[in-house]
């Protein structure tokens, strides 16, 4: 789902659930407190707050980040470059994809908050990452 927005408020305001995604937001800052997070908007087909630097930029996606957090209609989405099979097996296979998770709501996010924060520890915003990261 394509949201376009100003900046990062107003992204925040127009998202299904806001609440989420702010809690989601809340949780990646506190894993990255000296990162600063920014609006990425392509302005065709993909809008995101980002994090770090991305190591693979393709046309349209050059300021995209090593992290991308997305509003979605029923989850919010992080996306990350990097495949771990032991996620896959941790997590319900609905919930993550090949580089992304995705957090459905509250009552998943509290389940397995440690198995997110986790993930999100294991990103590397300096360096590009690999499938065993």
């Amino acid at each position: 789902m394509y949201n376009a927005a100003e900046n990062i408020e107003a992204y925040i305001a127009q998202a299904p659930d806001s609440q989420l995604l702010r809690q989601v937001l809340c949780m990646v800052q506190n894993v990255y407190p000296k990162e600063k997070f920014r609006y990425f908007d392509n302005g065709k087909t993909f809008a995101s707050i980002s994090l770090g630097k991305n190591f693979f930029p393709s046309p349209g996606y050059e300021e995209a980040g090593a992290i991308n957090i997305t509003s979605q209609k029923n989850y919010v989405a992080i996306y990350f470059y990097s495949d771990n099979p032991i996620w896959q097996k941790r997590l319900p296979k609905s919930a993550v994809g090949k580089g992304c998770l995705r957090i459905k709501n509250q009552i998943f996010l509290e389940k397995y908050e440690k198995e997110v924060l986790e993930i999100l520890k294991n990103i590397k915003l300096d360096k590009p990452h690999d499938k065993g990261c």
